[in-house]
């Protein structure tokens, strides 16, 4: 009598087992994106960067700046400021990032010569991010609950310093609307490893569904190991149309230090140093 679900059932599952380089058991594609995000998530974390953008014959620029993120107090958002101390040109210039869980972030932009506090709207926050390949909303946390995934794939990771490491390819789409927006994205697809659930790659494609960006990530560090939490030091993006680049780079990693709460506010923002 109950021979058709039967029938039913072991078909689904021999389709499950039979989709490419998928296997039987293997982690849900939001499964994999939470455990990405957690993987980044400290209480605190503080560095040194610099930002090195060029290529698409324009000429190669420098910035060096200090960065500070601290988790709220819903454990899942962060704030988030930048500091800049190099080239004269953008010296004292700051960015803080406000996170809320309704799928905006608040942005303010300090610029010391005008001596004021500038707020970038949403749909503001696909732009450049000071001058370089990277917008405001990917230097901003990403968060699992915002779009909807998909695990497309298992297949070996890309790049020689994960040689012998699998990695989930998932493929993620805004959950709404607002999403879009901020992002300017229509989706990505990430390359996770599935030692360390660490974003090795990543696809970045337009609202025009065009490809925008490629991302690559290496010089992985445990900068918390008793938690298992991770930061890649060297983020590579190549923009597909301008044939840009950006590259970021992390020093002097300081973790669950204690930034206190002042450091995320406007007058902490446009406090010169």
């Amino acid at each position: 009598m109950n021979r058709p679900a039967l029938v039913t059932s072991t078909t689904l599952l021999a389709l499950v087992v039979s989709l490419p380089g998928v296997s039987f058991g293997a982690p849900s594609g939001r499964d994999v994106m939470s455990r990405n995000e957690d993987t980044s998530r400290t209480d605190d974390i503080t560095a040194d960067a610099t930002l090195t953008t060029g290529g698409g014959g324009n000429p190669q620029r420098v910035k060096q700046f200090t960065w500070w993120r601290k988790l709220r107090d819903d454990k899942r958002h962060n704030n988030t400021l930048t500091r800049f101390h190099a080239p004269a040109e953008v010296r004292n210039e700051g960015i803080l990032f406000l996170e809320h869980d309704s799928n905006s972030n608040e942005v303010l932009l300090y610029l010391p010569t005008f001596k004021k506090i500038r707020r970038v709207e949403s749909q503001q926050q696909s732009g450049s991010f000071m001058g370089s390949d990277l917008s405001y909303s990917d230097v901003a946390t990403p968060h699992a609950e915002d779009y909807t995934q998909k695990l497309l794939t298992i297949e070996d990771c890309p790049g020689a310093e994960h040689k012998a490491v699998k990695c989930y390819v998932v493929e993620s789409v805004p959950a709404n609307p607002a999403v879009r927006e901020r992002t300017g994205y229509s989706r990505t697809v990430s390359w996770v490893r599935s030692d360390n659930f660490v974003m090795v790659k990543g696809e970045y494609y337009g609202l025009d569904g065009k490809l925008s960006k490629r991302v690559i990530a290496d010089q992985l560090s445990q900068v918390d190991p008793g938690r298992h939490k991770w930061l890649a030091l060297r983020v590579r993006v190549d923009n597909v149309a301008n044939r840009r680049f950006t590259l970021l780079q992390f020093a002097n990693v300081k973790v669950n230090k204690g930034i206190p709460d002042f450091t995320f506010t406007q007058q902490n923002l446009s406090r010169e140093q």
